[in-house]
């Protein structure tokens, strides 16, 4: 059987500088020493329990880095909406008189 090449303690680092989450931060919402938190980002692997506290900690999922099928459903979120930052689209539409008149947007047009 092949081994992982994950190694969860990086990762989780990699994460807590992404989500810009200290040490001692993390220490805190775990509710252990910090000097645990410094022990678990050296582990190659660490036990289901505190992966998953981690993961609801850091609000990120570290088990489906180990998902076999990659197109697996997360279920405990099923229902959870995904967080999605503003996005600005900027669309330019020509339309003809009678259109403008139809959305009435005669008094509403912004030229730039």
């Amino acid at each position: 059987m092949e081994k992982t090449t994950i190694y969860i303690g990086e990762v989780i680092k990699n994460v807590m500088v992404e989500k810009l989450v200290t040490k001692a931060e993390l220490a805190r919402r775990l509710q252990v020493k910090p000097q645990s938190v410094d022990y678990m980002l050296t582990r190659k692997s660490i036990d289901t329990d505190t992966l998953y506290n981690v993961s609801k900690a850091l609000d990120y999922d570290f088990a489906l880095l180990y998902s076999i099928d990659k197109e697996q459903m997360n279920y405990d979120r099923e229902n959870e909406a995904y967080k999605l930052s503003t996005a600005k689209i900027l669309i330019e539409l020509e339309l003809k008189p009678d259109e403008i008149i139809k959305l009435n947007l005669r008094k509403k047009s912004v030229n730039y």
